[in-house]
């Protein structure tokens, strides 16, 4: 082996050891006045997630947050707030994984009767 090459490393033998995840929580109005964040991270000792987990360690960790989470339905939990994992539109049950990136966005309703 060449004394210059560099070591590859697997997945699994990184500097956070194995099974580790890392995202990025993105807050956006008025969830940051909420938190007093626009963004924090959140580390695991797992591989995956799924959105619905990590809703309820966002309210775990800002307990103002209780009253926009409910994990228990898609349809409720999107009168409250929408959750965009990597700029797209996510469900409670997709899987987050390691360097991900989670939006949490005020639905947008409305319209108007004519």
């Amino acid at each position: 082996m060449d004394s210059n090459a560099k070591p590859k490393f697997e997945r699994s033998q990184t500097r956070h050891g194995p099974s580790h995840l890392r995202i990025t929580v993105k807050y956006s109005t008025p969830f940051r006045e909420d938190t007093q964040v626009s963004e924090e991270a959140y580390e695991m000792d797992q591989e995956s997630t799924t959105v619905a987990r990590v809703l309820d360690l966002v309210a775990s960790r800002h307990s103002s947050m209780s009253k926009f989470i409910d994990v228990n339905s898609e349809e409720a939990q999107r009168h409250h707030l929408v959750v965009a994992v990597n700029s797209r539109l996510a469900r409670l049950s997709d899987t987050v994984h390691d360097g991900d990136s989670l939006s949490l966005l005020l639905p947008v309703m409305g319209g108007c009767r004519e």
